[in-house]
């Protein structure tokens, strides 16, 4: 351990791994973390953004409070794994019942809506998510992991192997349509239906 260390120091620096991240995990460890998020998922839907505290979770997992350090580094890096992996259970749903639409415009429609009927299901959850998101932790707020892992993905559900040109780009404008949509259904200031329809816009403009 490097001078001024300390072991506390070291937990955080292996919590603040990459969202979902792959390191190997025995089966009490794998059980131990999905307590760590049903917890975090059940505090954020009761009482939103401020109701979920590292202390909280871990009384509401059954664990002690380092405990939950060791697998995240703080709140917001917790609560955006909630949402990672709420966006990989979406993407097996997709896998599941993919969209069956001729046009890459109306397969990407039917993608977005599908991502803003869940948000709409539970605003109090997705505005913790806005929340934790927008922070400053790295862990939490990480432009390459939503970007590569989550909206490319969605995109391959959505356009297949369309040529759409540069898809890095569109993907990237088609996610920042989505966040400002869910800001906006996650506090109230708009409807599913005006955030479908503004999103169906975006799209046709993005697919001209």
């Amino acid at each position: 351990m490097t001078a001024g260390r300390t072991a506390d120091d070291s937990r955080r620096d292996e919590a603040a791994a990459p969202l979902l991240s792959e390191r190997s995990r025995t089966p009490a460890q794998r059980a131990r973390l999905e307590r760590l998020r049903e917890a975090a998922r059940a505090l954020a839907s009761e009482g939103g953004y401020a109701a979920v505290t590292m202390r909280a979770v871990a009384q509401r997992a059954g664990v002690g409070p380092a405990t939950v350090y060791r697998y995240f580094s703080s709140k917001d890096h917790l609560i955006a794994d909630v949402h990672a992996q709420r966006s990989l259970d979406m993407l097996a749903e997709l896998a599941a019942r993919p969209p069956r639409h001729k046009r890459p415009a109306d397969r990407a429609a039917a993608v977005f809506r599908r991502m803003l009927a869940a948000t709409a299901e539970n605003p109090t959850l997705a505005a913790a998510g806005v929340a934790a998101i927008n922070s400053a932790d790295s862990a939490a707020s990480s432009p390459e992991f939503w970007n590569q892992n989550v909206m490319a993905s969605y995109l391959h559900f959505a356009l297949g192997d369309e040529e759409v040109g540069d898809r890095a780009a569109l993907g990237e404008l088609l996610g920042h349509v989505f966040f400002s949509l869910m800001c906006g259904l996650s506090t109230g200031r708009m409807s599913l239906a005006q955030a479908n329809a503004a999103m169906e816009r975006a799209i046709a403009v993005a697919l001209r």
